[in-house]
This record gives C-alpha cells, structure tokens and sequence, in this order.
C-alpha cells in the first residue's frame, strides 16, 4: 500500500527533502533522542514513537506528548535525533542517525501530537533495505496470502473437479465394462450351448445310424430265417405238428421285420429332423460368432482401459514408506494390513508390467525390514508402519514370497533378492525332511498338510533350479512330486483332495494342479486333467446374484471356493479363484493347441473367455481418496462369509481386494505365476 503524500505546514526551509523513494504505510516502534548537530551529546531523555510511513531514505515519526522545551526544539529543526528502530522479527534493533525534514502538529485530543519527518544520516545500507523490505513485504502479505489462499483453493477445485471427473468417468468405463461384459458373456454362453447342442445331436445322429444298420442287419437275418422256413414248410409237410410251429415262429419274425421296419423310418425321420436342426443351429451360431466379433471391436478398448485402471489402484496402494501394498480397500477390521501372499501378487503383478521399481520397494522389504519369526515371515504386516500384525507363520505365503521373487529374477535378470528365496527354500527342505513321506506342514507349529502348499512349493523348487542349477532344489522338487502323487489325487472321483486325508473340495487344488504340474505331468502321473477340470465345474461352479454400485442386480456365474451345497451361505462367486481357474482354462487350451488338438483349445478358450466375462462385471470404481476412483475387483459378492477352508471373506459390500484385482489381470494377460515364463 502507498502512503498518501503529506503536506506539512511547518518546514525547514533549509532542511526540506524532496522524497526520492516512494513511502509505505507500515507501523513498528522507534526510540530516539534528541542530539546537539554540533557535540552529539543528548540534549533528551528517550522517547518513544510509531512510524507512520517508511521510505528508503526516511520514515514519518509520530510523538505523543512532546515536552514545550522538545517542542521548541523541533521547531528550530537543527538538533539530530539518535533512533533505535524496532523492526518485528529483526535482531538486534536497527540504529540510525536522522535530521529533521519537516514536522507537524495534528489536533487529535492530545495535548500535543506530531508528525515528524525525519531523513536518515547515518545508518548501515543493509538496516536500510531490511526495513524499506520489511515494509514492503508488511504491506503486500495480505495481498500475498490472498493470492496464495486463492491458488491453493483454485488448485484444490482443479483437482477435486479432476479427480472427480476422473471418478465419474472411470464409473462410466466400468459402466459400460459390466454392460458390454454382460452382452459378450451372453454371447459367448450362447455359442457354447450352440457346440454343446450340436455335439449332442451328433451323437444322437451317430447312435441312430448306428441302431439302423444294425436293425437293417437284423431285417436281413430275418428275410433269411423266413426263406428257410418255407423251405423246411415244403419238406415237412406232412408233419402237421412241426408245420404249425414253423408257421408261428415265422409269423414272430415277420411281426419283428416289420417292427424293425417301423423303427428304421421313424429314426430316419428323426435323422432328417436332427440335421436340419444342426444346420439351423450353424446358422445361428455364424451370427452369434459375427455379433460376437462386431462387440470385440468396441469392447476391447474399454477392457484394456478397465485393467489399466486396475493395476493403477494396486499401484495407488503401495506405501511410499515400507514398498508394501494394502490388500484391502474397505474393511475397518483389516485397514493397512499387507498379507504376505497379497504382496506376492502385486510384485508380481509389477513384475509382468515391467515396474522393477515398484517390485523392487516389496522386496526390499522382506529382505532388510521384515521381522521372521520362527525363521520365516509372517503372514501378514502393517503396510504403512512394517509391523507385524499377524504372527502366524504358514508355509503357503512363504513359499508365494519365493516364487515372486523368482518371477523377479528371471524377468529383470537381478539376482539382489534371491537369497530370499533360497532362505525359504532351505526352511522348507528342513520341514520337509521332518516328514518321513517328504510332505511339508503347514507351517512350524502345525501339523496337517495341504495339497495347495505342496503344490506351490513343487512350483517354487523347479524355480529355482532353474534359476541356480543346484541339485538340492530338484531332489526337493522331486520329493514333493511323490508326496502329491500318494496324498493329493482323490482316484475314486478323479479330483484332487485338500490334503493329506482330507478329501474336503477345495477349488484352488484343481486350478493350482493344472497351473504348477501342467496337464502333461498329470497324465504321465495318473492323474487325469480333464477330468480335474470337470470336477470343479461340475461341483464348484455357481451363478449368484450380484448388485452392482449402481444398483443393478446382475446375474454372475464363477466358482466357488468348494461345493457350496455343503455350506448354509448359498453359492459365493470368488474372483481370486475365478481367476486361477481361468488361468487353468487356459494351460489346458495351450497343451492341446500344442498337441494339434484343436478342437479341444477351442473348448477351453472359450470357457476361459465367457469367466473372464462374468467376472468383469463385478468391477467396480474405488471410493477411497487412496484408490482415486480407480476400478478393482471385491474378493466375493457376498461379505464376511465363510469361505468353509478355515478363513472368512473380508467385510464391505464394496472392499477392493489385491488378490481378486491381481489375478483377473493375470488372467486377462494369460500370466501363470506357478511357471517361470
């Protein structure tokens, strides 16, 4: 603010000062006292005043009760005046040395009151710009803060309009994800139903055909039985007795001929029906193929930018303070918690973007940072502190941390955290070889045996043999291998047990067998993976009703995690294990694709793409201020039920999970996390 010009009526002609420097309304504390011009001695005691304006050269001084002899004084204008200036936030106060320019006296209700201005004579450049700086800086900080509070609201709108734009238009991607999800899973359990009609008619055909030669074989039989007969009717005629025995066996065959007769044209007839209705349904199904290909057109784009937004909201919740990522967005009861195997899936989830920095923040982790109690790590952390929160140690989330960082290694060639494995590995050799059938527990303090575990750690050995050519990890590979194959494979219904004698369903077991042996193995070891993959559907699969954020109620077919008729909670479609399922579909699509089997590819791809369609609907837009309206995946459609394998889901309608949002972009990407690609 500039002060306006005064206008004294009292000046020393000799002493004016015609201001060089504009002059800023700015108030702090002046001491001073008057001077001899010629001795300097104090001809004063102290006094005290305010500045009323300050310049580079000068200030304005305003005095309350000035003593008559003062006043006399300050008329003469010859004395100096010795300050002591008090700048706020200045130490030590600022000194001068100042002549008197001007002064005037103002009727205020005082006895006396002046306005006095002073140019300075003597005073220290650098004291002079602080104060005319000070000034300055007094007089523009309103103006400043102004502006200041004025960005800062105008960016907080800026980014609240963005973030919330960027909300509403990922719910409208998501939107238009689970509609276009819905019609192409529509479609594509349309053309499975049109193969499976069709297979069917097929055989029907063929088992017609079949009965018809053999009918027409059995005519023939009879044709000749008949001819025999009246030959045998000519020769003994003359004994009544057989004659009348020849004739009904005769009739018998001719009721049978013409029975056989009846049945031939009637399957004829039912043949020419089922061929044109196989016909009909190739027509339908090149339309429903061409409907198909015309919605992948406009779909594909939306999916890739729904994963996209995906593996974003797994990024957005990694810690910058610890590398861990939480792995869940809405339950109260596990908020901040990071489990070791949901760090597994997002590292690798890292891993198979090509994000080494963000794998590397995990890993570094467990290996400087994470406590291991009973010489491994627990299941799970507090991923903003590194706390452990749950200090049970399981053999599965290890062996998880292993593969991850054996995925790590082979994709970045970085062999920093691969002493981390091998850590894991050495402890699960020592747990294997406290079995006398080499299985490993399920962890150091407990004694059953999972098949899932064993599994993994089948997968996690030949990792790393691959990864180190050290013997010890194939023997133990090897061992695992043996154990699976006593302990593992239910023979009498042709699926795998969850454990050692627990025949309990467990759907993981299914997918897991065909993502760590592959379908080949399983055949080489008796265990056959068709019909692996036929169990799960068969018992695991279920169809649920499922409402979406915006309220539509949808129908979603996936798995279970077992047969859920055994469970009172009804079907629960989980979308980790969905998406290892999908993963499976997909190997055994592979294998038979290799093996120049396609008709069988072209089966399990398409089951794999109409799950991967349902699943999709389930997606919905984080209302976190940490997921930022990114789209993720709930683990269940149902909250905080029980899973009937010793866990339950998470609570919240709405709580994002790492699990289920990492393996439906394994899935989407084709990624088996149980092999080293």
């Amino acid at each position: 603010m500039i002060a306006k010009d005064l206008s004294p009526r009292n000046k020393n002609p000799e002493n004016i000062e015609h201001r060089k420097y504009i002059r800023l309304n700015v108030i702090f504390p002046v001491e001073f006292q008057f001077i001899d011009p010629e001795t300097s001695g104090s001809i004063s005691e102290i006094k005290q005043g305010f500045t009323r304006d300050v310049g580079k050269g000068g200030i304005c001084l305003e005095v309350n009760n000035l003593e008559e002899g003062l006043e006399q004084v300050l008329r003469e204008g010859k004395a100096k005046l010795d300050l002591r200036l008090h700048v706020p936030l200045a130490r030590p106060e600022t000194k001068a040395i100042a002549k008197i320019a001007w002064h005037e006296k103002i009727e205020s209700g005082y006895p006396n009151k002046y306005l006095i201005g002073l140019s300075f004579l003597q005073i220290d450049p650098k004291d002079s710009k602080r104060i005319y700086f000070h000034a300055r800086k007094v007089i523009l900080t309103p103006a400043i803060i102004a502006v200041f509070f004025f960005f800062l609201v105008s960016g907080l709108a800026y980014f609240y309009s963005t973030g919330f734009k960027a909300r509403v238009e990922n719910i409208k991607l998501v939107e238009e994800l689970s509609r276009l999800s819905t019609k192409k899973a529509d479609l594509e359990k349309k053309i499975m139903e049109f193969d499976k009609e069709h297979g069917e008619i097929g055989d029907k055909i063929a088992l017609n055909e079949g009965k018809i030669e053999k009918y027409k074989a059995r005519i023939k039989d009879l044709e000749k039985f008949a001819t025999d007969s009246n030959t045998k009717d000519k020769l003994i005629a003359y004994l009544k007795e057989d004659k009348e025995k020849t004739k009904m066996v005769m009739k018998h065959a001719l009721y049978q001929r013409a029975m056989f007769d009846r049945k031939v044209g009637t399957l004829s007839k039912e043949n020419i029906y089922l061929k044109n209705r196989v016909s009909k349904l190739t027509n339908r199904k090149v339309s429903t193929e061409d409907s198909l290909k015309d919605l992948l057109s406009s779909f594909s784009p939306i999916e890739e930018k729904n994963i996209a937004s995906m593996y974003q909201w797994i990024k957005n919740h990694q810690s910058r303070r610890t590398g861990l990522v939480m792995s869940y967005e809405g339950d109260k009861n596990l908020e901040e918690w990071g489990f070791t195997y949901d760090q597994s899936l997002a590292c690798q989830c890292f891993t198979l973007m090509g994000e080494q920095d963000n794998a590397k923040a995990i890993l570094d982790f467990y290996k400087d940072k994470a406590e291991r109690p009973e010489g491994a790590f627990a299941n799970a952390y507090d991923s903003n502190t590194g706390k452990t929160v749950e200090y049970i140690v399981h053999s599965g989330p290890n062996i998880w941390l292993g593969i991850a960082v054996a995925q790590y290694t082979r994709k970045f060639k970085d062999e920093e955290y691969l002493s981390v494995a091998e850590d894991i590995a050495r402890w699960l050799i020592a747990l294997q070889k406290q079995d006398k059938e080499f299985g490993i527990r399920g962890g150091p303090k407990f004694g059953w045996f999972s098949t899932e575990h064993n599994l993994d750690a089948y997968a996690l050995f030949g990792m790393l043999y691959k990864l180190t050519e050290d013997d010890r990890y194939l023997e133990a590979q090897n061992r695992t291998l043996e154990w699976l194959k006593k302990n593992s494979f239910n023979r009498l219904e042709s699926r795998m047990n969850r454990g050692k004698g627990d025949a309990t369903i467990a759907t993981d077991t299914f997918a897991w067998a065909i993502a760590s042996l592959g379908p080949g193995l399983l055949k080489e070891s008796g265990m056959d993976p068709d019909q692996i993959m036929d169990f799960a559907e068969t018992n695991c699969l279920v169809t649920v009703d499922y409402i979406r954020q915006d309220g539509e109620n949808v129908k979603v077919t996936g798995f279970d995690f077992g047969k859920y008729e055994h469970m009172a909670r009804g079907g629960v479609v989980s979308t980790e294990w969905t998406g290892q399922m999908i993963i499976s579909f997909r190997i055994m699509a592979d294998y038979y694709k290799q093996n120049s089997e396609f008709d069988k590819a072209d089966y399990y791809n398409k089951k794999a793409d109409y799950y991967f369609s349902e699943i999709e609907k389930m997606v919905i837009v984080s209302p976190s201020r940490i997921g930022q309206g990114q789209g993720c995946l709930p683990y269940a459609n149902q909250e905080d039920v029980d899973t009937g394998h010793g866990w339950r889901v998470a609570r919240g309608t709405r709580t994002g999970s790492t699990a289920g949002t990492a393996y439906t972009i394994f899935a989407k990407y084709n990624y088996n996390p149980l092999v080293l690609n």
